[in-house]
């Protein structure tokens, strides 16, 4: 696949530069600390449906969610998680990107492509913009439909910015209302 964009201008952009940056088919862009990162998107079945599942359980709570919005952390940096959960419902539907003072967890579906930011980079700057929630969730290592995911919170007295695990549970568990 050859990917061809006109910019906005030139690198390193901002958040608002960002978001005038067209839609690409078949692939999903970020923008970390002002440069483009461009990732296929999910290749795997399960990927898709367990982002689905997430979001539908956000909803049944009564949760505004979506999936694979830009969430603004920085002034050059906009990760879109697979799952956004905001504090009240998004009433500008045209918007690509939102800040993270909206934003109240996002939730990160690993797959294979995507380990080392999911688990390492993305926490870290969710974290420092405040963000209260993230979830981790991973491939269920015995039951191929179900995952595994990792709920953290983020301290209201921590020095500095890093999420604490608050509990971990299936996603069969979660829709099961535990």
């Amino acid at each position: 696949m050859e990917l061809k964009l006109e910019l906005p201008g030139a690198l390193p952009l901002t958040a608002e530069e960002f978001a005038a940056v067209p839609v690409v088919e078949g692939a999903r862009i970020e923008l970390e600390e002002g440069s483009l990162v461009v990732m296929a998107v999910a290749q795997m079945m399960w990927h898709t449906l367990t982002a689905r599942r997430i979001e539908a359980w956000f909803q049944a709570q009564g949760i505004f969610a979506a999936r694979e919005v830009g969430v603004v952390v920085g002034p050059r940096s906009v990760p879109a998680p697979d799952v956004t959960a905001f504090h009240k419902p998004v009433t500008d539907l045209r918007r690509s990107q939102f800040p993270a003072a909206d934003v109240r967890c996002v939730v990160e579906v690993v797959s294979p492509e995507s380990t080392k930011r999911d688990r390492t980079l993305k926490p870290l700057l969710y974290a420092e913009a405040g963000i209260p929630e993230f979830w981790l969730v991973e491939e269920h290592p015995d039951l191929p439909s179900d995952a595994v995911i990792q709920q953290y919170e983020l301290p209201r007295t921590a020095a500095g910015a890093a999420y604490a695990v608050a509990r971990t549970i299936t996603l069969s568990e979660l829709e099961g209302g535990q």
